[in-house]
């Protein structure tokens, strides 16, 4: 019963979810109302609450959800395509995340710059985590060629820079079309996450 119950308020969340970032995306977060979400979502406007604070901790929420479904099919795409060197790892995955949002740029607009993993963070380094994508990340970085230059924290404090400079560059060459051009940053992108892992 309580099984039920759970999957039923599962369900609720994830409506409210998808409706708001349906609405963000056709609207925009400050033209979207929380009457608009919850109307979308078929829900009475007093469940929002039950499931979040305010419109900011469901865009915090929403954020971090599609962050992390970016990461999560960046690193399956990564492990189908697995290279021997683990800095040609490294730019699959960076790749495939750029090559995601050169084709999902309404998705980059409202993502902004916020992506990267601050809020993975945490469950990345929660040694309780049991999440198979972090434990799987953090394997891959453990048995790293590197772990003999760096530490365990030295080494995900290096991906999170490369996680973070993906980021910013995708939102600054494709949204805003600067310095340069996606196609003419990557190459140079690449050169530096090489010369980052070196």
């Amino acid at each position: 019963m309580s099984e039920t119950i759970d999957t039923k308020k599962e369900a609720k969340k994830n409506s409210l979810l998808q409706a708001a970032l349906d609405l963000f995306l056709e609207k925009g977060v400050s033209k979207t109302s929380i009457s608009e979400i919850a109307e979308r979502a078929n829900v009475a406007k007093g469940t929002f609450y039950l499931y979040f604070k305010d419109k900011d901790a469901l865009l915090e929420q929403l954020l971090y959800q599609l962050s992390y479904d970016i990461i999560r099919q960046a690193y399956d795409y990564t492990e189908q395509h697995r290279a021997e060197q683990f800095c040609e790892n490294v730019i699959t995955f960076a790749d495939w995340i750029i090559t995601y949002f050169t084709e999902h740029r309404d998705i980059l607009r409202l993502v902004r710059r916020n992506f990267s993993w601050p809020s993975l963070e945490l469950t990345l380094t929660s040694p309780d985590t049991s999440d198979p994508l972090w434990k799987a990340i953090a394997t891959r970085l453990h048995n790293a060629s590197l772990r003999d230059v760096h530490n365990p924290q030295e080494l995900f404090n290096i991906i999170y820079i490369i996680v973070e400079l993906c980021g910013t560059v995708c939102y600054t060459s494709i949204i805003e079309q600067r310095p340069d051009t996606i196609d003419n940053m990557k190459p140079l992108l690449y050169t530096i996450i090489r010369r980052i892992l070196q």
